[in-house]
């Protein structure tokens, strides 16, 4: 009977402090990544077939192929097909790659655009120890953790204009994405160390923070984008690129 009343204590133990220990999970943010052009000119006015070649990040990081960075991708992808849409020019794609277009994709194509993204980071999150009430009674039950840190983000965005059969650079354009602080604790709990990929998925306490650095970015890097893509430059591109087959 002593016994059973002592596992009776523990459990009530176990249940006490796991109530004590609840996180209110925050809903998930819902980054605004879209960009509406600021004014269209007749469509195919540029006299300029631009064959579109989708945004990718450069370090092909795992971490990076679910959202928010997925989306950000994604999304960038749709409003460079109608920001060039807007600046009237004429569009061929997007393609995944340059390699994915068929001769007649570059037979018919003056320039082929490329957007690489080079987004780095600084600093990272950590494993903290939290209370496993169960271990009470168990010692093989599991650590659990929360993730918790700051680090920053910095890069840019490079925007390239190729010879659509050769790959030859024409013109290039770097769009700085400015270091940002990211401060993020997470609430969910872990019982090991999570990829980046489960902690976006399933912590809002991490997706949160990084979705709103991410947004900052797109409005800042697409912004930028339209006012160096110039239907004139893009005209001469065109010539150049014209001339070196002869």
């Amino acid at each position: 009977m002593k016994k059973l009343l002592t596992l009776i204590g523990l459990l009530l133990l176990v249940n006490c402090g796991s109530t004590n220990n609840v996180v209110t999970k925050a809903p998930k943010y819902n980054p605004n990544f879209d960009y509406t052009p600021p004014e269209r000119a007749n469509p195919r006015s540029a006299g300029i077939t631009i064959a579109l070649i989708n945004p990718v990040f450069s370090d092909k990081d795992p971490g990076k192929s679910v959202p928010p960075y997925a989306t950000f991708i994604e999304n960038m992808a749709d409003d460079f097909e109608e920001m060039l849409i807007a600046k009237g020019f004429s569009l061929r794609g997007p393609f995944k790659s340059r390699d994915e277009m068929v001769y007649g994709d570059k037979k018919n194509s003056d320039i082929a655009l490329e957007i690489k993204i080079t987004l780095k980071e600084e600093g990272k999150l950590r494993l903290h120890k939290k209370t496993n009430w169960a271990q009470a009674i168990n010692k093989y039950a599991s650590n659990h953790y929360t993730v918790a840190g700051k680090f920053y983000h910095f890069g840019n965005i490079i925007i390239e204009a190729t010879d659509p059969f050769t790959g030859e650079k024409f013109w290039k354009k770097t769009v700085s994405l400015p270091r940002k602080e990211i401060i993020a604790q997470g609430n969910q709990t872990w019982t090991g160390k999570p990829t980046t990929s489960q902690m976006l998925s399933l912590d809002t306490g991490i997706y949160n923070p990084v979705a709103k650095a991410l947004e900052q970015y797109y409005q800042e890097a697409i912004k930028t984008a339209w006012r160096h893509i110039d239907v004139n430059e893009m005209n001469l591109i065109k010539k150049q690129i014209q001339k070196s087959k002869q």
